[in-house]
C-alpha cells in the first residue's frame, strides 16, 4: 500500500467517524435536546453516554493496547467539533481530554479505563484551587493516611459525575488520588454559568481517597491532559461557530427588510462571506494543530500547537456568534432562537482552559524563547 493510499485511507475513516458521530447526535434530537436539559437544570443524559460509548467515543484517543481505538486527536477533534455543533452537555472533551488523558498516562491498567471507555461510569477531573495568587505554591488542598482535607475549584464536569480525579498535595509531591462521589465528609457546590451549565466546588473533610499516582509524573500527565483538553475545546469551538453560522444564513435568507430579505443586500451579503471565510480557517487551523499534536511527542511543542489552535477557535466562535445575534436582530436575545443558545455556550466554552488572549500570549513567549533559543 502506498503513502497516498494511507492518507486515503485515513481520510475516509475520519469522514465516517464524522457521518456517524453526526447521525447520532441529530438522532438524539440536537440542539433542541441541549435547551430541555438545560431547562431541566443542566445535566446530561446518561443513557446517550452509554450510546456514544458504544460507538467508541470515549475510546477514539486511547492506544488500542489499552483498549481504545487508538485513532489519536485528530480523530477526537472531529467528534468534539459533532459536539460543539449541538451544544451537547455531554461530557466527551472532558473524559477525552483530562479524565483519559490522566489514567491513561500514569496507571492504564486501572479499571476505571475501561469503565470510562465503556460509559459505565463518569469521572470529572479537579486540580485547581482559589489560593491568594492562584498558582500551585498557593493549594491547600491535602492528601494524607488515605484521606483528603482542603477544597477545589472550577471543576466541569462535576454535575452528574460518579467520582472525582483530584490532584492534590501529598507528604512527597503531587498525588493523584480517586474520590467517590458518595464519600463521606464530600460536599459540592454548583455556581452556574451562562449556558446552564455548571462549575463545581469541591470540599473535602477527611474524605476517603484512593492514590492512583504520585510524584513529577502527575505534574507531568497532567499538564498533557491540559494541552490535549485546550486543543478539543478548540474543536468544540470551531463546530460550534460552523452550525451558528448556518442558523444565521437561513434566517438572512428568509428575514425581511423593505419587502426583501436582507440576504439580498449586498453588506449582508459580504458580512456572511466574512464569517464564512473565518469559520474555514478556524476549521482548518485546529485541524492541522491536531495533527502535528498525534505526531509530536515535545509537550513544549504540543502545548504551542494547543495555544495556538484555543486563541484560533475562541477568536472565530466569539466573532461569528455575536454578528450572528446582531444579524437576527431584536429576536436573537430571545431565548426561543436557538442562536443565543450557542452564544452562551461560546462564551462558556472560550474562557474555559483560557480564552484567546490567554492563549495568544503564550504562543508569542514561547515563539520568543524559542528565537531566543537559536
Amino acid at each position: 500500500m502506498t503513502q497516498t493510499d494511507i492518507l486515503s485511507s485515513e481520510q475516509e475513516d475520519l469522514r465516517l467517524l464524522r457521518e456517524s458521530a453526526r447521525t447520532l447526535f441529530e438522532r438524539a434530537g440536537g440542539s433542541d435536546r441541549a435547551r430541555k436539559l438545560r431547562d431541566a437544570g443542566g445535566g446530561f443524559d446518561a443513557e446517550m453516554v452509554r450510546e456514544l460509548a458504544e460507538a467508541g467515543v470515549f475510546g477514539v484517543a486511547v492506544p488500542e493496547d489499552q483498549g481504545g481505538l487508538g485513532m489519536g486527536l485528530a480523530a477526537a477533534g472531529i467528534i468534539a467539533e459533532e459536539v460543539g455543533r449541538v451544544i451537547a452537555p455531554e461530557p466527551v472533551v472532558l473524559t477525552i481530554g483530562l479524565s483519559l488523558g490522566l489514567l491513561r498516562r500514569l496507571c492504564p491498567d486501572h479499571p476505571k479505563v475501561p469503565q470510562l471507555i465503556s460509559g459505565e461510569t463518569v469521572l470529572a477531573v479537579a486540580w485547581q484551587e482559589r489560593g491568594p495568587g492562584g498558582a500551585p505554591a498557593d493549594a491547600t488542598c491535602r492528601y494524607a493516611d488515605g484521606k483528603l482535607t482542603g477544597a477545589k475549584a472550577w471543576v466541569a464536569g462535576a454535575a452528574g459525575s460518579q467520582g472525582f480525579l483530584v490532584v492534590t498535595q501529598g507528604d512527597d509531591g503531587q498525588v493523584l488520588v480517586l474520590v467517590e462521589a458518595n464519600a463521606d465528609g464530600f460536599v459540592i457546590n454548583k455556581r452556574a454559568q451562562a449556558d446552564g451549565s455548571s462549575l463545581g466546588e469541591l470540599s473535602f473533610s477527611g474524605t476517603p481517597a484512593a492514590e492512583l499516582a504520585s510524584g513529577r509524573a502527575v505534574q507531568d500527565a497532567l499538564a498533557e491532559a491540559v494541552v490535549d483538553a485546550t486543543a478539543l475545546a478548540a474543536a468544540e469551538l470551531v463546530g460550534l461557530s460552523e452550525r451558528a453560522f448556518e442558523i444565521t444564513l437561513d434566517y438572512i435568507k428568509t428575514r425581511e427588510q423593505f419587502d426583501k430579505p436582507i440576504g439580498s443586500f449586498q453588506v449582508i451579503q459580504h458580512r456572511a462571506v466574512d464569517l464564512h471565510v473565518m469559520c474555514e480557517v478556524a476549521q482548518a487551523g485546529v485541524g492541522e494543530a491536531l495533527a502535528q499534536m498525534d505526531g509530536e511527542t515535545d509537550p513544549k511543542i504540543r502545548a504551542r500547537l494547543a495555544s495556538r489552535a484555543k486563541s484560533r477557535a475562541v477568536t472565530a466562535a466569539k466573532k461569528i456568534t455575536r454578528d450572528a445575534i446582531q444579524l437576527h436582530g431584536a429576536v436573537g436575545y430571545t431565548d426561543e432562537f436557538d442562536i443565543g443558545l450557542y452564544l452562551n455556550r461560546a462564551l462558556v466554552l472560550s474562557a474555559w482552559l483560557g480564552d484567546d488572549a490567554y492563549h495568544r500570549r503564550i504562543w508569542f513567549e514561547a515563539r520568543e524563547a524559542e528565537g531566543a533559543a537559536q
